[in-house]
């Protein structure tokens, strides 16, 4: 499973409208979105056109984060953070891996959700380390200017 394919499924199940609500709005039945959404399936796959009206519709922009992680690009904040904010942000990031894989292998098992749900953290603390590298270079970047 992919980050898109883990963006589509947490936009779909996370968010505050219930699928049987979000899937007549698209367009489409219930069973389909629920189809779509499933990261291990692999003949039924959203579509970009879906893709944009899930987001639009849950206000979950998820899928096109991991588009840009996927094709190396990041969306722009429209305020930067510091290297203190977010050198603390992916500490806490980490220490959110760290705490759901402990949690995940208590029984001695990983469950397919729990797996979901440690891709989610992982990918959580990857977004907050490239925040971190952006910070670093803005600030590298005012030094030379400044």
């Amino acid at each position: 499973m992919d980050h898109i394919d883990q963006a589509i499924y947490d936009t779909v199940h996370n968010s505050e409208l219930p699928a049987k609500q979000i899937a007549p709005l698209m367009g489409v039945g219930h069973q389909v979105l629920i189809n779509k959404a499933n990261p291990q399936t692999e003949t039924h796959k959203m579509s970009l056109r879906e893709s944009v009206a899930l987001q639009l519709i849950t206000g979950n922009h998820a899928i096109y984060r991991a588009m840009g992680m996927e094709l190396s690009i990041k969306a722009k904040q429209a305020a930067p953070l510091g290297i203190l904010e977010s050198v603390l942000n992916a500490g806490k990031e980490h220490g959110d891996v760290l705490a759901m894989i402990h949690k995940s292998m208590e029984d001695g098992k990983l469950t397919m959700r729990e797996q979901e749900q440690c891709q989610r953290e992982i990918t959580e603390a990857i977004e907050a380390l490239m925040q971190l590298r952006e910070s670093v270079l803005q600030h590298s970047m005012k030094q030379i200017k400044g």
